[in-house]
């Protein structure tokens, strides 16, 4: 790796854990592209709402409830909500165990309050990582500048000292936009691929 990195910063979902997003429909019975057709756009904007932190959760699963047309409860709403959260990605953990013996780890995730609180519930490998940066915690989603600035900032380092691990591309580029490394991930060859001599 770079003499220059001092922190490797995760992406959370695709790299550190498993989600789902089918699983919110699939939990409300929404199997299909025409039951869900009717919902995807109000909320699609209701999600970006809670993931910036703009609506409490409380406030988010009202307005699902709502576009729902009462037709599942709110905590019906939330469990399936919750679903997309899954499991961590086992196959990652050796490697972030062995970044660990060098490097600060860090998080920083587009999600939500209750999908992080599910993960810190669930994810030995989320807790065994010292600094989380969420977007709802931010006010801002990736590839927003701002968000790896705050990072930056944050952890007292340049951003040409962290190294970036995320599935999407737009927020690989995002990354490297305002001076970080970058990696796109896809899947743990990826890592071993970019000799990153850990």
């Amino acid at each position: 790796m770079n003499n220059e990195i001092k922190v490797v910063l995760f992406d959370l979902g695709r790299v550190l854990m498993h989600i789902d997003f089918d699983a919110f429909p699939n939990g409300l019975g929404l199997f299909t592209e025409e039951q869900r057709a009717p919902y995807q756009i109000p909320t699609a904007k209701l999600w970006r709402a809670y993931e910036t932190g703009k609506m409490t959760t409380d406030d988010f699963l009202e307005s699902l409830y709502n576009i729902f047309d009462y037709k599942f409860s709110k905590r019906q709403i939330l469990e399936a909500w919750n679903g997309i959260i899954v499991r961590d990605n086992e196959k990652i953990v050796p490697f972030v165990q062995e970044v660990q013996k060098k490097y600060r780890t860090a998080i920083l995730s587009n999600t939500s309050p209750s999908h992080w609180e599910k993960v810190l519930h669930i994810s030995l490998l989320v807790r065994s990582i010292p600094h989380h940066f969420t977007s709802f915690g931010i006010g801002a989603m990736k590839p927003d500048p701002m968000v790896y600035h705050h990072v930056a900032d944050s952890l007292l380092v340049q951003p040409h000292e962290i190294l970036f691990i995320d599935d999407l591309q737009e927020n690989v580029k995002g990354a490297v936009t305002v001076g970080m490394k970058g990696i796109v991930y896809k899947g743990i060859d990826s890592l071993h691929g970019e000799n990153l001599h850990i």
